[in-house]
């Protein structure tokens, strides 16, 4: 197991557009291995908002959700057990909303926690340069954005080539 994991959502729609539920999310750890599920919306979301602009930014539609989602469930159960015991970071705070979300929908208690990813790079001594350097890298490697796995991955490869000293 290689930890740190990452941890990224896709969302029905982009916050200023009103209450959105988790319809993605994926897990990466600095390995390169990563696990990513569609959510099946649950009967409670069924009339929260949805927007044009996020499915056009994810690809991904209610359709889609209907007939490949799994249960939140499902999905919460294999998310904590591909975690295990892994610290989980993401760099935005809406990751650690859209996990509470999922749990509220099956009446679960949080896994774990989801740490701001500016904590690890805090703690870890990385300078600004370091960081800016490993973005950089980390998008020329896998460059598609706002698909929940790519996004999990981009920032787990960011970690890794901070922690192994890949960028100066």
């Amino acid at each position: 197991m290689s930890c740190p994991t990452l941890i990224d959502f896709e969302a029905s729609c982009l916050p200023e557009y009103g209450q959105s539920y988790p319809i993605e999310v994926a897990v990466a750890r600095t390995d390169g291995s990563s696990r990513a599920w569609l959510i099946r919306p649950a009967e409670q979301w069924r009339y929260w908002d949805w927007s044009d602009e996020a499915e056009a930014l994810h690809g991904i539609s209610q359709d889609m959700l209907e007939a490949q989602g799994l249960p939140p469930a499902q999905v919460l159960s294999e998310m904590a057990e591909f975690i295990e015991d892994c610290p989980v970071y993401a760099d935005a705070d809406l990751d650690q909303y859209w996990l509470e979300v999922l749990c509220q929908a099956v009446h679960a208690k949080l896994p774990f926690p989801v740490h701001y990813l500016g904590e690890f790079l805090r703690e870890g001594g990385f300078t600004r340069p370091q960081v800016v350097a490993a973005l950089e890298e980390a998008k020329r490697r896998l460059p598609k954005e706002h698909l929940a796995r790519e996004d999990a991955k981009r920032l787990a490869l960011v970690v890794k080539l901070l922690v192994d000293g890949e960028v100066s």
